[in-house]
């Protein structure tokens, strides 16, 4: 018996169009991701991972290296436009803010960010560089295409059980479930990695641990929406797995 993995190339295409800067060849239409595109986001990651730690290799190599965390973040930050870190500064003012759900949806929709953005972006980058430091500069491009990967699909695993929240742009998305044939694959091999490319054998439980605490995270913020999830809070968990990764590997280097 064949197991159908509905991707193929042109949804790997898909994702990386529209969840990063890097240009591929497309269609040209912007459309929100489908369900497919979805399942190809941690793809998406780890290439942008092993791209950000190349680069951050590069500069210290060549310059020194100090600057190693800083390009990494940077770059890690340039490649996705920003796409998920945007979420993860609206999901910082909506879903702290005291505030009924329906107005915490509205808040998610406001381009400007206040308090609770900046609050959250600060804490984040500070755990986020302090983390890099420790890390040996030539492990960065490994580490962060498999912490990035990581985040991704404990994320995507969350369309199989909250609905998406109303007035979402890529509700559509969730109209078909992510394969959950490849999306099994991606996190044996991520599992793999973890215990045997980094001579870690408990790193390979990692991918499962971040899956439980991406559980936990989705609920806690459905329900502070009111029921569902939207792309932004999406966004905000990958910011926060991908940095707790990063941040379990450097304690354990």
């Amino acid at each position: 018996m064949r197991l159908k993995l509905s991707l193929n190339f042109s949804d790997v295409l898909a994702s990386i169009s529209y969840f990063s800067i890097l240009p591929v060849p497309t269609s040209g239409s912007m459309k929100p991701p489908t369900a497919r595109a979805l399942t190809a986001l941690p793809l998406v990651g780890a290439l942008i991972g092993a791209l950000a730690g190349i680069g951050a290799a590069f500069a210290a190599h060549f310059g020194h290296p100090s600057y190693a965390p800083a390009v990494a973040i940077v770059l890690s930050v340039i490649l996705s436009g920003a796409i998920h870190l945007d979420g993860y500064l609206d999901s910082c003012d909506a879903l702290i803010a005291s505030v009924p759900p329906a107005t915490r949806l509205t808040i998610l929709k406001d381009p400007r960010h206040g308090t609770f953005a900046l609050a959250g972006l600060l804490c984040l980058v500070l755990v986020w560089g302090t983390s890099l430091t420790l890390i040996r500069p030539i492990l960065l491009p490994g580490v962060l295409a498999w912490s990035a990967c990581t985040a991704r699909w404990s994320t995507v695993l969350n369309a199989y059980l909250f609905p998406y929240a109303p007035g979402g742009a890529s509700g559509g998305a969730f109209t078909e479930r992510p394969s959950v044939v490849v999306l099994a694959l991606i996190g044996i091999l991520l599992c793999a990695i973890g215990a045997t490319a980094f001579s870690r054998t408990w790193l390979g439980f990692w991918p499962i641990i971040a899956e439980g605490l991406a559980l936990l995270l989705g609920r806690w913020a459905s329900r502070r929406l009111g029921g569902g999830l939207v792309g932004d809070v999406y966004g905000a968990i990958i910011c926060v797995l991908d940095v707790i990764g990063i941040t379990v590997f450097s304690l354990y280097r």
